[in-house]
């Protein structure tokens, strides 16, 4: 009876050894399952990105961040500006245009009727370059000062790791919308007669479209003119960007980031219609 007793003991000890090994076999794969280094992440294309940014915007930003191309968006919005412009200039429509700003503009109503359409005269020729130049130079440019202002914001001041690439390259693809209402207001353009269509609210997506441009103060038409259905989807796609490239920032405190800066630019804008008229 005691050799049985032996004899179980060294079995039940076999296998207990048995288990241990096992046990540490499987604790050491599980361990380097674990440290092996995760599949990247598969890259986007061009097509997808512009896609990605109206249906998965956290996930396209994520990968714009980690890969940040910035010039699909940018060409295609000053390809589109170019040929609006030439549109309305090929339409006639620059001579509607000024004469509309010179009936709301004080300083052009008290200079004499020949120096008056003079000055228009000369408006009409320049203004297809500045509009060709705002597109080509202006836009990008302002993307540009964007970008060094959300990186300063964000990197300096809390203290995100963001390089100026990737910030630069979320806000090309946050002004993606302006890719929908170039294509509108080109559409609502060859609709409508050159005397008829209105440049500076050519789709109504903002209140200052539903005042009137004349008689309306230029500081209130301006403010109107800011809150627009397209700004406040480019700030939500900034707020995204920033946060998801940012990771440790919250959406809310990116958004309170863009729309404090958007607030600074329509107070100067405000203020710069307020001078002027």
């Amino acid at each position: 009876m005691v050799v049985a007793n032996q004899r179980g003991t060294g079995t039940g000890a076999r296998e207990g050894v048995l288990f241990v090994k096992a046990g540490c076999r499987m604790a050491g794969h599980m361990s380097a399952a674990a440290s092996a280094p995760s599949a990247p992440s598969k890259e986007l294309s061009e097509f997808a990105r512009l896609s990605g940014i109206i249906w998965e915007p956290s996930a396209t930003f994520r990968d714009i961040a980690a890969r940040p191309r910035w010039w699909p968006p940018l060409v295609i919005v000053i390809a589109l500006s170019l040929a609006f412009s030439y549109m309305f200039t090929q339409r006639g429509g620059w001579e509607h245009f000024f004469r509309q700003q010179m009936e709301t503009n004080s300083r052009m109503q008290s200079m004499p009727a020949d120096q008056r359409e003079q000055t228009m005269a000369m408006q009409i020729k320049v203004g297809p370059y500045f509009a060709y130049g705002g597109a080509v130079v202006g836009l990008p440019l302002f993307i540009l000062a964007a970008a060094g202002i959300f990186l300063f914001v964000f990197r300096t001041l809390l203290g995100a790791e963001l390089s100026f690439k990737q910030v630069f390259a979320i806000c090309c693809y946050s002004f993606v919308p302006l890719i929908f209402s170039s294509l509108m207001a080109l559409a609502v353009m060859l609709l409508k007669e050159p005397d008829q269509f209105d440049l500076q609210n050519p789709i109504l997506t903002n209140i200052g479209a539903f005042l009137d441009s004349v008689s309306t103060p230029k500081w209130l038409y301006a403010l109107a003119s800011s809150v627009d259905v397209f700004s406040i989807w480019i700030m939500v796609l900034m707020a995204t960007g920033l946060s998801a490239a940012a990771r440790k920032i919250s959406w809310t405190t990116s958004f309170m980031c863009v729309l404090g800066t958007w607030l600074v630019y329509v107070l100067l804008k405000v203020g710069g219609a307020a001078i002027s008229g």
